[in-house]
């Protein structure tokens, strides 16, 4: 493996680490006391963001380059969540 390629994988297990804790993080002061979960159901989880995060982030490069810019600005965010109203109202 490169290495260019080993640094994506490191960024990437690191991202993947940090949501985890952040997902463990609120599954745990989300549920009551009488519901467990497994570490699978935690991995699907972060799975699952990190899919939708890569998914996300390149609508924002097709809506900056579409555009005309490098740049993602606010207005790429806006486009993003406009089917999504009580997270473009946090914008």
């Amino acid at each position: 493996m490169g290495e260019p390629a080993a640094n994506v994988s490191n960024l990437i297990a690191q991202l993947k680490g940090k949501l985890w804790y952040c997902i463990e993080k609120q599954v745990s002061e989300e549920t009551s006391f009488d519901t467990s979960y497994t570490p699978h159901y935690t991995n699907a989880l972060v799975e699952m963001c990190y899919m939708q995060l890569v998914e996300m982030g390149k609508d924002l490069e097709a809506f900056a380059r579409h555009a005309g810019r490098e740049v993602i600005s606010k207005d790429d965010m806006l486009l993003l969540l406009r089917k999504t109203p009580q997270l473009e109202d946090l914008i």
